[in-house]
């Protein structure tokens, strides 16, 4: 009789996580390749039947661990009366305002890849953010040029949740957005 196991899994479960700070890690280990690290992220979803995160390509797919959020915004660039987010997953797009969410704490969320996926900021970029917010009547506002843009607040403990409110897979418009490398 064998009992070695077989060369091959049966599951969809993997041994990769995302860190807090977005980083990736396999098996214990941080993956150190910047470039496997940032296409990793870039296949990083949530997977709306199982309510888990995914990493998936055009070959395969697997079960994910996520610390916090599956996205990091790294930077944040004011231009035009408007933000561009640098993300993780080496990644550019404009922050879509009507999707930032701040806690008590500082701690900022948005939905990237076409509204579709939580990012949360690391500490520089929610800073560089924030730097911008001005009170506005019973709350704040983001200052971006010449336009205010809203800021709705967070209460205490309260995180977004993986999809923004409303989401249907069947809404989703696709894979997500442009993925343009960060300079």
């Amino acid at each position: 009789m064998n009992d070695a196991p077989p060369p091959f899994r049966f599951s969809r479960e993997s041994r990769i996580r995302i860190d807090a700070d977005g980083r990736v890690w396999h098996e214990g280990e941080p993956v150190l390749h910047e470039g496997l690290a940032r296409a990793l992220a870039s296949w990083v979803d949530f997977d709306d039947a199982t309510g888990r995160y995914v990493m998936r390509n055009s070959l395969d797919w697997c079960f994910v661990t996520v610390d916090r959020t599956p996205l990091v915004v790294r930077r944040v660039v004011p231009r035009d009366g408007s933000f561009d987010l640098e993300l993780s997953d080496g990644s550019t797009e404009p922050l879509r305002p009507e999707t930032l969410r701040v806690a008590p704490d500082g701690a900022a969320y948005t939905y990237a890849r076409k509204g579709t996926l939580l990012a949360g900021f690391d500490r520089a970029a929610a800073f560089a953010l924030l730097e911008h917010a001005v009170p506005a009547g019973a709350g704040y506002v983001l200052r971006a040029g010449d336009r205010e843009l809203p800021l709705t607040l967070l209460g205490e403990g309260e995180t977004p949740p993986p999809r923004p409110e409303g989401f249907t897979p069947s809404t989703s418009g696709g894979e997500g957005g442009t993925r343009t490398p960060a300079p």
